[in-house]
């Protein structure tokens, strides 16, 4: 007699294809496609019988994904769910070098890839297939198009893996994160209990799909109350702006980085717009400046905070109605996670102590692919998880994030944790981002340098900048220098990508 696995995971796309098949369940905007279940689980079910059959995937198998944002990232997903195999979105933006040693260290049996990203893949033999998202005659719709859809769901466990997703490799060789199913049915119930998600919610999701936040953040979700997701290609602020307004898509969640709100606010026809639909836009990625939840807030839209990273989604959350009354947080710990305030030792810190955010429970990754190093590294000897976020803990259990320890700045032997310096240039109202990184300094280490880049049409002195940081912070926090710039380098995800500036700026120092 054939058993199911101990903890069995359901396929959410049958559920709805049978019990409600003309229900929208997923938009491609740069396509114009609108897929309601039954579609969207027929051609989920044919791809993961071509996966199968043509290519020999199994459980545990890889099956990679180069491509720009599109409903086909949920497809090919849940296909590989369906085999019990392991979906792993990479990121386009990579060098074709950098494509193609994930790729080796990701080990999969077939790549899916966009065409105009193939020369990415040049010198890697893994078999793939092209994609022109929306073409009929493209290799992975053919591919659709000549199978039947016969796989049934796999006997698929909870803890089996479901997902690798690559870190950036910003701060050195990227590496594999693990997601379980587990990991995957956590985010999924926190998506109900804190952010809302239910039948007939739609997330507008924008933000890349190779990137946690993209995938997870209240995305997948959707798929298992059966709402919808709403895909745009890439980020585009007047797209998005339009989005929020239109009628017909009636989105009710969004998620972004504080860039992605700022860049909305400060459209002329921000001041008068309305978004009827919208009851979540939830920030995340990094702290936020009090000013931009100001300027949200005064619109009848707080913006909801909240604290996850790839190795742990779900870690905090500020809902809607807690966010004036917490703002400024990242919210409580969410349910089902234990969360604490720890020192480099992994001893637990006293309420309102600075130091690192330390996770453990069913939502936190069982570790690096293939790297049983780095695994060790990334967890106390208790088994909770290093985030490498500084933040203080008060008494009611209410995160507020300080900034990443890494980015901290000794300068005199005083920790200066940028993201303080930043809310101070940030309330300016000439500010469009501003990013503060130490640099090399002869007398104290280090020395604060503040780069600040400017709204359209706006003028700002150096002394204007540093007199708003002297009003408002300690003498040693203030920078010694301050330098104009007309853009700042981001992360696919809206990051400003500071070890860049950090290089940048040291070897500029070097060179005199």
């Amino acid at each position: 007699m054939k058993t199911r696995a101990k903890d069995p995971v359901y396929d959410w796309l049958a559920y709805y294809a049978e019990f409600d098949p003309g229900r929208i369940a997923a938009v491609d905007l740069a396509t114009g496609r609108w897929l309601t279940y039954g579609t969207f689980d027929d051609r989920a079910t044919r791809l993961a019988t071509a996966l199968h059959d043509e290519h020999g995937v199994r459980p545990f198998d890889r099956v990679v994904f180069v491509a720009q944002n599109s409903t086909d990232h949920f497809e090919a997903m849940f296909a590989c769910w369906k085999l019990g195999a392991m979906f792993v979105p990479l990121n386009w933006r990579l060098s074709p070098y950098e494509t193609v040693e994930v790729v080796k260290l990701a080990g999969p049996r077939v790549v899916f890839c966009d065409a105009e990203l193939e020369p990415h893949l040049e010198g890697d033999a893994t078999p793939r297939v092209l994609r022109r998202p929306g073409n009929p005659g493209c290799a992975y719709e053919r591919l659709i198009a000549g199978h039947e859809p016969q796989v049934r769901m796999h006997d698929v466990d909870f803890d089996m893996p479901n997902m690798l997703l690559f870190t950036s490799g910003t701060t050195g060789r990227p590496k594999g994160v693990i997601y379980t199913h587990r990991m995957t049915h956590n985010i999924v119930v926190h998506a109900a209990l804190h952010a809302r998600v239910r039948a007939h919610s739609r997330t507008l999701t924008y933000l890349p799909l190779f990137h946690s936040a993209g995938l997870y953040a209240v995305s997948t979700p959707q798929f298992h109350y059966g709402g919808a997701v709403v895909v745009m290609r890439q980020w585009d602020t007047r797209a998005c702006f339009r989005h929020l307004m239109d009628p017909d898509l009636r989105i009710t969640h969004v998620v972004g980085v504080p860039t992605n709100y700022q860049q909305l606010s400060e459209l002329a026809e921000f001041e008068q717009a309305k978004f009827p639909s919208l009851e979540v836009a939830a920030v995340g990625g990094a702290p936020v400046p009090l000013h931009l939840l100001e300027v949200w807030e005064r619109k009848g839209c707080e913006l909801s905070q909240s604290f996850g990273l790839t190795e742990a989604f779900s870690v905090s959350y500020c809902p809607p109605e807690k966010a004036h009354e917490k703002i400024g947080s990242a919210g409580h710990a969410l349910m089902h996670v234990e969360v604490r305030i720890g020192d480099a030792d992994g001893r637990e810190l006293p309420r309102n102590a600075v130091g690192e955010i330390q996770v453990r429970g069913p939502g936190v990754t069982p570790g690096y692919w293939n790297d049983p190093l780095s695994t060790a590294e990334a967890f106390t000897e208790d088994g909770f998880l290093r985030t490498g976020d500084a933040a203080r803990m008060t008494d009611d259990g209410t995160l507020y994030i300080v900034d990443r320890l890494k980015d901290m700045i000794i300068s005199g032997g005083e920790n200066i944790y940028p993201a303080e310096v930043e809310e101070a240039i940030a309330s300016l109202e000439e500010v469009s981002q501003c990013a503060v990184i130490g640099v090399p300094d002869p007398r104290w280490g280090e020395a604060g340098l503040a780069l600040v880049l400017l709204k359209p049409g706006r003028s700002l002195g150096a002394e204007t900048v540093l007199a708003r940081c002297a009003e408002r912070l300690a003498k040693y926090k203030v920078p010694r220098q301050v330098e104009f710039v007309g853009r700042l380098p981001l992360s696919p995800q809206g990051k400003v990508l500071k070890t860049e500036l950090r290089k940048a700026y040291a070897t500029a120092a070097a060179n005199g």
